[in-house]
């Protein structure tokens, strides 16, 4: 990771403890990261956060090592700040009566995160089961702690002494990392479970996936990606109502407008999300196995990791434009994608409802020429995971016989289209992480038109 070096030019806002002493200031920043872009956003993020005003970016963001600050106090030690916090910010200020000198200044923000508050209502979400069956009614009783990625013959097959790694999203955790997502050891019993169907209902409904192979029928392809469905409406909704609860305890005009915002988009996803369950809640009732539509690929060797998300893709493996997600007047079209155990190894399913064809038959082209111009099908599959799902099990074995820098890079991928301040390139799923996960895959069904 990279050190960047920018400047703001900033005013008080009336909450900002300096606001009778400073008509102005300059906030140098240090910021490690990956590119420039991130870091100018994580850094205003920062500034303002702290009650000011950002009038305008006066310096660019600039790469620098601890040698450009040599003999300069200030700026060295905010730059060994940066190296263990992650960010480091100075403010040089001017006194409003244009002759008292503030010189460099600390703050106090006058927002009080209330973190307990927050861990607290997360738990308080995760833990309000609900049936999300289309059928779901006063019968469902008995709520399950339901696993979205089929434990038996993948969570297990790939498991040591009962634990997985997979990405952690713990509040303590990413404190350390920076607010980094990294990958932790996890015992599978708890690892992506739900509490989204009735013990009746997942039972009756998911038979056909949990005691047999992937042969592939298209009633299995459909159930795959029903559970995958289920399990992201049950955490956005979490989220929302975790995010409405935080706008409702927050007064800080920057924090609670941020939140605002992000809850609108949340929403959006997330209305989109409801629609399409309607369209496999019918399928799903009236037995409509063929709405749906799939590409599998085969390998006949053992899993070393399991999976199960899904997307809207707003861009092809080659980097063309699908559908534009910040246009909220638009019904997005959805993938899911998984892996699942076969009598011969596993499969890497990509699905969906035929309502989402115009969009996902492009993405899947899109692959195949890939695979054509002579690029590795492992690695663009392997990519697609690291970058794209969040609910994912590696390996104890395979990851700790990974070479520390391969392990690094991962880490560096995994999530990282969840951060809030990282931009994502339209290219974002053409290239990296090759050589590392060693897939093959011996053939492919498809069932696309």
């Amino acid at each position: 990771m990279k050190t960047y070096f920018l400047q703001f030019k900033v005013i008080p806002t009336t909450d900002n403890e300096k606001y009778h002493l400073a008509e102005g200031a300059f906030a140098s920043c240090w910021v490690l990261e990956n590119n420039p872009e991130t870091a100018v956003t994580k850094a205003a993020f920062q500034v303002s956060k702290y009650d000011w005003e950002i009038i305008g970016l006066d310096l660019s963001p600039i790469e620098v090592s601890e040698e450009h600050f040599t003999q300069r106090d200030i700026g060295l030690e905010q730059f060994r700040k940066a190296q263990t916090d992650g960010m480091a910010i100075v403010y040089m200020a001017w006194a409003r009566d244009k002759k008292t000198s503030t010189g460099p200044i600390t703050l106090k923000s006058s927002y009080k995160p209330d973190i307990q508050g927050f861990i607290k209502e997360q738990k308080k979400q995760k833990n309000r089961g609900r049936c999300l069956h289309f059928d779901a009614g006063n019968q469902c009783q008995e709520i399950i702690s339901a696993h979205s990625i089929q434990k038996s013959r993948l969570l297990l097959a790939i498991s040591k002494d009962g634990h997985v790694y997979t990405l952690s999203s713990e509040v303590s955790q990413l404190n350390k990392s920076m607010g980094k997502p990294t990958y932790q050891k996890k015992g599978i019993n708890n690892l992506s479970t739900f509490l989204g169907f009735c013990k009746y209902h997942d039972n009756e409904l998911f038979t056909p996936i949990d005691d047999q192979y992937l042969v592939p029928t298209n009633q299995q392809v459909l159930l795959y990606a029903y559970r995958s469905l289920a399990r992201e409406i049950f955490i956005k909704e979490n989220v929302l109502n975790t995010l409405r609860h935080r706008i409702s305890k927050t007064d800080h005009p920057f924090i609670k407008q941020y939140c605002e915002d992000y809850k609108s988009g949340t929403e959006f996803g997330f209305n989109n999300l409801k629609r399409h369950k309607l369209l496999y809640d019918q399928s799903l009732k009236f037995n409509k196995f063929d709405d749906v539509r799939y590409v599998l690929f085969l390998s006949n060797r053992k899993p070393n990791i399991a999976f199960s998300g899904l997307l809207y893709p707003d861009f092809d493996f080659m980097g063309n434009q699908l559908q534009h997600l910040g246009n909220h007047k638009q019904e997005l079209e959805l993938i899911t994608f998984c892996s699942a155990p076969m009598s011969n190894g596993w499969g890497y399913l990509f699905s969906w409802h035929h309502s989402s064809s115009r969009v996902c038959i492009d993405f899947m082209r899109s692959l195949a020429t890939m695979m054509h111009d002579g690029h590795n099908v492992g690695d663009i599959l392997f990519r697609m995971i690291i970058l794209n799902c969040e609910n994912c099990a590696i390996s104890p074995e395979w990851w700790e016989a990974l070479s520390e820098t391969q392990r690094e890079q991962i880490t560096a991928k995994g999530g990282s289209n969840a951060l809030p301040f990282t931009p994502m390139k339209n290219t974002y799923l053409r290239d990296g992480l090759e050589g590392i996960s060693g897939w093959q895959f011996d053939s492919v069904i498809s069932s696309m038109d």
